[in-house]
């Protein structure tokens, strides 16, 4: 929840502006800002929790695929790799939100917290930024995946090696932290190198821009990548559906054709098809996945880059009035959190290896025994589905 941080420190501000106009005279401002104070704190009073509540949901689905993922039938492909590190993204978004709310607002607004230092705010606010980018890398990391393993799949397996695969989840993580803690040491006297931690460079311009455009450029390449293989996937899933359409026709010309015997090009196209198809279904999953994404984070970070305190098209209290600041943070706050709860089931009612996965942790903590047999026999089939198809 990038946007959060302002609320507590706009009632800051009133509240100090408040109480030096309310010790010389009673005025309208005063009244104004004191009943805006008081509808902020009822409103936040269920809101917070509701928000809170949402956000466990998101830790313990993401968490639980995570801890699943010792449970996936080997080889593990690249592509579930990368969808086990995004749900563990997710779930370090869902944490950081949470200490957000507690800290930048709940404290402040509820309990009246008043702070001597933002350095813990900032460094909060440093891992929540990277945290948004981590996860845009990581969709656009399954995209470049996806793109190798559909125009390029007799050379997926040498590009697309353990190695590589482990050293780009690494560095999903480790830059876009790097990146945004320069941001944060870069000017003298301001971020981490103020005495205080002041980071006024936070709310200009400048800096949203930067992060608007490092976010907003890896996913529309995203969806365009995902634009060429959906032609690829549906035009090759045209021609097996046509090839198939002429095989039935030359069946039923043929009374002597054993239906029960397959010639050697007829289980070859039955095999490319299936590709084809789990190919499709992959693409589909993960296409769900980047819309939500775009719906939510994306919201988000247009909030973020048009509305601030110095240099933005919107300006706080000035352009916006701080009723309908709240409303439009706290909706789009409240898209991410729901993206991050819904992820989860995305991931286990599409995907048959993470939901597996899951089923045979759970069975584990309740100590219910597992057919090792059957069990290795559907990790089989779930993963043949995806290897064939270098995804």
């Amino acid at each position: 929840m990038i946007t959060s941080t302002m609320i507590p420190l706009i009632l800051d501000a009133l509240l100090d502006n408040s109480t030096s106009t309310l010790s010389t005279t009673q005025s309208p401002v005063s009244i104004e800002v004191l009943d805006y104070v008081k509808r902020v704190k009822s409103i936040y009073h269920w809101l917070i929790p509701m928000m809170i509540i949402i956000l466990l949901i998101a830790i313990i689905g993401n968490g639980l695929i995570v801890i699943s993922a010792k449970w996936l039938s080997s080889p593990v492909s690249p592509y579930l790799k990368l969808c086990i590190s995004l749900a563990a993204a997710d779930t370090w978004a869902a944490f950081l939100l949470i200490l957000g709310l507690i800290v930048n607002s709940y404290l402040p607004v509820i309990w009246g917290y008043q702070k001597n230092s933002m350095c813990f705010e900032a460094l909060l606010e440093m891992f929540r930024i990277s945290g948004m980018l981590t996860s845009d890398m990581h969709l656009f990391a399954l995209a470049i995946n996806q793109f190798f393993g559909t125009m390029y799949p007799l050379k997926y397996k040498i590009m697309i090696t353990t190695r590589r695969t482990r050293f780009i989840i690494f560095c999903l993580w480790t830059i876009p932290l790097m990146f945004v803690f320069g941001w944060f040491i870069a000017q003298p006297d301001d971020g981490l190198r103020h005495p205080t931690c002041s980071f006024t460079f936070y709310n200009r311009f400048p800096f949203r821009i930067t992060i608007f455009l490092i976010f907003m450029l890896p996913l529309i390449s995203t969806l365009i990548i995902y634009g060429c293989i959906l032609v690829k996937l549906l035009k090759a899933k045209v021609e097996f559906e046509s090839y198939c359409n002429d095989q039935q026709i030359e069946i039923s010309q043929n009374n002597n054709y054993n239906k029960n015997n397959k010639t050697p090009a007829t289980r070859s196209y039955s095999t490319r098809s299936t590709n084809v198809y789990s190919k499709l279904k992959l693409v589909w999953t993960t296409l769900l996945i980047v819309s939500t994404f775009s719906l939510s984070w994306g919201l988000c970070v247009l909030y973020f880059v048009m509305v601030c305190a110095d240099g933005c098209i919107i300006i706080y209290r000035q352009n916006i009035g701080l009723y309908m600041s709240l409303f439009l943070s706290s909706t789009v706050n409240l898209l991410v959190m729901v993206k991050l709860a819904s992820n989860p089931f995305i991931y286990t009612l599409r995907i048959k290896a993470i939901r597996s996965s899951v089923d045979r942790f759970l069975n584990k903590v309740r100590r219910r025994p597992n057919d090792a047999k059957s069990y290795f026999m559907t990790s089989q089939v779930h993963t043949s589905a995806i290897e064939p198809t270098a995804i």
